[in-house]
Order: structure tokens, then C-alpha cells, then sequence
């Protein structure tokens, strides 16, 4: 097909002295899309990346939940550091309604770290519970006052993190996979 082209040109060229504009129209419509080809391929990539993006929230959520809860865990080690090295009882107090912890000394005097898991952060938790209190002290030899469970939530997705009297702590799934029954 191209030489049927290329040889009606070279009769056009001799015959007239310059190209026809029937070739010239056939070269640029081969070379190029039209704006109608351009606009459907971005809607369909538009289309395609919404659908991606649709899937991909409830991951980013996940993730922000594993998170927050890996970083209560280190903070839990980081106040059985602390209390180890003080030689002196640690306490790790809890706020629900500000979705925000801290680990001070006993006496109150020093605070070591004070995180918010809230709105305003960088985890956006719907839900910060501790249970069975809000408080539990931590010991120069690893233990604690209590068993805790820290429950973190972002739109029904949890996970917990438990520290047991002997002072282990780890991160659980919350009782049905990770959803709220």
C-alpha cells in the first residue's frame, strides 16, 4: 500500500511540479492521533486508575493500623529501656478521648515520650482503647504492674497489642481476622 502511495506522489510530482494534498493528508493522519483517539485513552486510564486507587484505601488503612501498632511496641521496649536504665518504676498513661499516650517516671517529674495516634497525626486512629486501665508501670526488671491490651482502629480494622505481666509484648490480630464482628 505504501508504494501505491509513494508512486501516485512521484506522478503527481512530475505531472504538476508539487505533491498532492490527498498524499500530504495521508501522511500526517499515519503519523499522528486525533483528538478524539487521545481523549478516550485518558478517560480509560482515567477509569483504570480510579478502580486502582478504589482497591487501594482499605491497604493504606491497614497499613496506618500496623503502624501505629508497631510503633506502640517500640515505644513499650523504649519504657522497659528507660525503666532499666533509671532503676526506677516507668509508668505508660493513656488518653482514649485524645488518642495519645505517654511514658513518664513515677513521680511525674520527667516525661520521656508522649505520642498522638489521632486526627491530626500521621496514624489518623478512629480508636485508641487500653484495657484493663489506662495506666500500667513498668519495671526496672522488665515487668509490669498488669496485663495490658492497647486496641488500635482505623474503620473497623484493628489490631492489639498486649503486654503481658512478665513484660512481653506483641502485636495480635483482633478476633475475626481483623474486623469487628
Amino acid at each position: 500500500m505504501e508504494n501505491a502511495v509513494a508512486e501516485r506522489a512521484a506522478t503527481s510530482l512530475a505531472l504538476t511540479g508539487t505533491m498532492s494534498t490527498s498524499y500530504l493528508r495521508g501522511m500526517r493522519s499515519a503519523h499522528g492521533f486525533t483528538l478524539v483517539e487521545i481523549m478516550v485513552v485518558l478517560a480509560l486510564l482515567g477509569i483504570i486508575s480510579a478502580l486502582g486507587i478504589w482497591q487501594m484505601v482499605p491497604a493504606l488503612e491497614h497499613e496506618k493500623v500496623r503502624g501505629a501498632a508497631g510503633i506502640l511496641i517500640a515505644d513499650l521496649q523504649y519504657a522497659q529501656m528507660i525503666s532499666a536504665r533509671q532503676r526506677q518504676p516507668v509508668a505508660v498513661i493513656v488518653n482514649p478521648s485524645l488518642k495519645m499516650y505517654m511514658i513518664r517516671d513515677r513521680a511525674g517529674t520527667t516525661v520521656y515520650r508522649k505520642r498522638f495516634m489521632g486526627e491530626d497525626s500521621d496514624y489518623d486512629l478512629d480508636l485508641l482503647l487500653v484495657t484493663p486501665e489506662t495506666s500500667v508501670e513498668l519495671f526496672p526488671n522488665g515487668t509490669a504492674t498488669q496485663a495490658t491490651t492497647f486496641t488500635l482502629d482505623i474503620g473497623g480494622y484493628q489490631r492489639q497489642v498486649r503486654l503481658s505481666r512478665a513484660g512481653q509484648i506483641r502485636m495480635l490480630a483482633f478476633a475475626g481476622g481483623g474486623k469487628k464482628k
